[in-house]
């Protein structure tokens, strides 16, 4: 008997959300509460209760900001996938180029005098990390100004020069973005604490105004998300 298929992965699996669940449902509640709050009907009985119409304005401001600074980090972390990418696309380029400089130096001295592969980096692992082949690489190149090896031109020289600086650029791309990304979630995280907070001072004052004792509250306090048996602890 023939072994079923394996399932094929979806081709475009959905992203991680940029808020957690927790997040995207405290949002969604702060928005429908200034939804309740701005209605006419509410606006006086709230401001007399210190929630004025431009308290609630401002709240609906900063829940669309932080939305916004949330599809920001997202895109910082998109950015930080796709220059690793590049990087791993420079490193490539740059390590073809250098394996004909070793190539020529093979060529050059493995019969006449060894030693002198040793400033090509023959036989050694060029890439352990970052730091070390971007010192390795420069150190061949500088060489390469003072010796000639056969096939390995000017212009070759120069371009693997332009490599590595291509290289270190798109090396340093992801930490800059990592760092973007992390601090831009920080700012996030704080934003949606304080579109709480306010959410909640809302809330208190709809509790106050609309009692849960009285019967006919309990549409109101349904659309401030209160509860129709109790007083709203926050």
């Amino acid at each position: 008997m023939a072994n079923p298929p394996t399932p094929t992965p979806p081709s475009n699996p959905h992203p991680h959300s940029v808020f957690n669940q927790a997040q995207l449902a405290a949002l969604n509640e702060a928005d429908k509460i200034c939804t309740a709050a701005q209605k006419p009907a509410y606006v006086a009985p709230l401001t007399a209760r210190e929630i004025t119409p431009a308290f609630v304005t401002q709240l609906v401001a900063d829940i669309l900001a932080c939305r916004q600074m949330g599809a920001t980090a997202a895109q910082s972390t998109t950015g930080k996938v796709a220059a690793t990418g590049g990087e791993h696309t420079a490193e490539t380029g740059l390590m073809a180029a250098l394996h004909e400089v070793q190539a020529a130096a093979r060529q050059k001295y493995a019969r006449t005098n060894p030693v002198m592969m040793n400033d090509y980096m023959v036989g050694h692992r060029l890439n352990p990390n970052q730091a070390t082949f971007k010192e390795s690489v420069q150190a061949i190149i500088t060489k390469l100004g003072t010796d000639t090896l056969p096939g390995i031109t000017p212009a070759k020289v120069t371009n693997l020069q332009t490599l590595l600086t291509a290289y270190g650029t798109m090396a340093a791309n992801p930490v800059s973005m990592q760092s973007d990304a992390t601090t831009q979630r920080k700012q996030r995280d704080a934003q949606v604490q304080s579109i709480n907070d306010r959410r909640m001072t809302i809330q208190f004052a709809a509790d106050a105004e609309w009692p849960f004792n009285v019967d006919a509250n309990a549409g109101i306090r349904g659309e401030f998300f209160l509860p129709t048996h109790q007083p709203f602890h926050g």
